[in-house]
Parts: structure tokens; C-alpha cells; sequence
């Protein structure tokens, strides 16, 4: 996978800091002292004392200078200087956020999907919440299926739990749209139904409440892409960004993976089971479904 070029990357971060600058006038001093040490030297050969005195108290007070920074970082950071971009970098990667994703961009998003697909790739457990969960599940929307079959296939484990389609959060949504349908029409509940009779490692559950985000999370990191309901052309605009977040332990409050992961389990307790959400919405399901296999 090509290194992504997101806002949080080390060169970005340090374009917006005077960090690297910084380092390098310590750099410049160190060895404008070891130089004014041969000049002092070479003077006192000379028996040149005015300028040797000169050299050896310019030498002196640099050499001070650095021997207190050097043992105060507190006073080094006085003199760091960092515009918004960088605060909001630095800020952001201590409690995890290593990519960000303009997902109003097409670049941004063929970068999000390419790392998403890569961490599929690697991972030894997947975990989703989602309204629908399509781009994971469903083939025809031609973006994670491949990958996440691939894995399934290897018996890896896959954990779902997506929006009730017949919940009020769902209804809600609906009424937003111009469009809303009674049944929303990205839920595949005939693929869903295929899925779980293929794949053992895949176990899929529905939440009523609570789904304010899509949460993407292996073992590695967290994909997060936050629910709105801003109209924009008369339709929820969907489009937003998307972050990945790693494992982080801040000095204040907690990682945001692990909060986000918490999200996931918190709706994975309330949720129920596929079969059971089956039975309980009967006369509300499409004829023609394929039969449930029992687990």
C-alpha cells in the first residue's frame, strides 16, 4: 500500500512548528562553541588576552545557555512556536488519530479504502457497527467484500452489528430524506441471510439505538466515520471525514480507540441476535428470503 499522505504525517506536523528550526540554532550554537574553544586557544598562543577574553566569555555564556536548556526541557518549550495546523496535529496524534480523511475528497476517499483494506488484510479479528454495513458486506457495492470474504474464508472472526432497519433511529433518518423509503434499501437482509449461512466466523446482531457512528476496529487501530443529520440538496450528506486511531495512553482521559472500541461493545451487549430479530420482525420482512440455518 502506498504511504498515505495525510495532514498527520511527521513532515506535515513539522511544517507548522518552528520545532526542526529550533533544533537546529541548538545544533549552530554547539558548535559555534566548540569553534570559539579553538579560537580561544589558538589566542592564548598568541598572548592576543583581549580577544581570547572576548572569545572564551561569548564561549561561556552560550555553552551556559545550553547547559540550561539542556536540563530544563520546560525552557525549551518556551521557545517553540506552532501555528493551529500543528497544535491540532500534535493534539490529535496523542490520543491516537494517526490518518485523517477528507471524505468530501475523492483522493481521501480512495486513500481511506486503500487503508481499510490493507488493515483487513492483517487483521486477526474485525468488528463493525454500522446503519447498513454495505461497503463491508455487501458485493455489490464493490469496495471491502473481497477483502473481508478473503478473511471469512480463513475463519476469521467477524463481529456486525448494524442498525434495525424497522427501529425509530432508522424511521427518523427516513422522514429526513425526500425520498425516505419504509424500508431502508441498503439493508440486504436476503445477502445478510446468505452471509450467515456461508460463514461461521461471521456473526451479525441488530441495535435499535445508539448508532451514531460507523466503527471499523481490528486489533490494530479503529476506523471512525461519525452520523450526522445535516441536510444538504434535501438529503443527509453522509460525506464528512474519517479517521484511523491506534492504540494511544495519554497523559489526561483515554485513547480514542479505546473509547471508540467501547462504542462498538456497548452496542454489541444491547443488540440482539440475527435469528432472534428474525423471528420478531416476520410480518415486517420481504417474501422470498432464504431460510436462516440454525448456529
Amino acid at each position: 500500500m502506498p504511504q498515505l499522505q495525510t495532514y498527520l504525517t511527521y513532515d506535515n506536523v513539522m511544517a507548522h512548528s518552528n520545532r526542526v528550526g529550533l533544533h537546529l540554532v541548538l545544533v549552530f550554537l554547539e558548535v559555534l562553541v566548540f569553534i570559539a574553544a579553538i579560537v580561544s586557544a589558538y589566542l592564548s598562543q598568541v598572548n592576543a588576552w583581549s580577544g581570547f577574553i572576548t572569545v572564551s566569555v561569548i564561549a561561556t555564556v552560550i555553552f551556559s545557555l545550553l547547559k540550561i536548556i539542556d536540563a530544563m526541557p520546560t525552557l525549551r518549550a518556551l521557545f517553540i512556536r506552532e501555528d493551529m495546523a500543528s497544535r491540532m496535529a500534535l493534539s490529535a496524534e496523542r490520543y491516537g488519530v494517526k490518518d485523517y480523511f477528507n471524505m468530501q475528497s475523492a483522493k481521501d476517499q480512495t486513500l481511506r479504502n486503500e487503508s481499510t483494506q490493507h488493515e483487513i488484510k492483517r487483521a486477526r479479528g474485525l468488528w463493525l457497527c454500522a446503519n447498513s454495513g454495505a461497503s463491508f458486506l455487501d458485493p455489490g457495492v464493490y469496495r471491502h467484500w473481497q477483502f473481508i470474504e478473503q478473511r471469512l474464508n480463513e475463519g476469521v472472526e467477524f463481529r456486525v452489528v448494524l442498525l434495525d432497519p424497522f427501529s425509530q433511529e432508522k424511521a427518523f433518518r427516513n422522514q429526513i430524506n425526500v425520498s425516505g423509503e419504509h424500508f431502508d434499501s441498503k439493508v440486504n437482509i436476503g445477502n445478510l441471510i446468505k452471509l450467515h449461512n456461508s460463514f461461521p466466523s461471521l456473526e451479525i446482531r441488530f441495535a435499535k439505538n445508539g448508532m451514531h457512528a460507523t466503527v471499523f476496529a481490528t486489533e490494530n487501530c479503529v476506523f471512525f466515520d461519525p452520523y450526522q443529520v445535516g441536510v444538504v440538496g434535501d438529503r443527509i450528506e453522509n460525506r464528512s471525514f474519517s479517521l484511523r486511531i491506534e492504540h494511544a495512553d495519554p497523559s489526561e482521559g483515554i485513547g480514542l480507540y479505546r473509547l471508540f472500541k467501547s462504542h462498538f461493545d456497548m452496542l454489541w451487549r444491547s443488540s440482539v441476535a440475527f435469528s432472534e430479530w428474525i423471528e420478531a420482525s416476520q410480518e415486517k420482512l420481504p417474501a422470498g428470503l432464504p431460510s436462516l440455518k440454525a448456529r
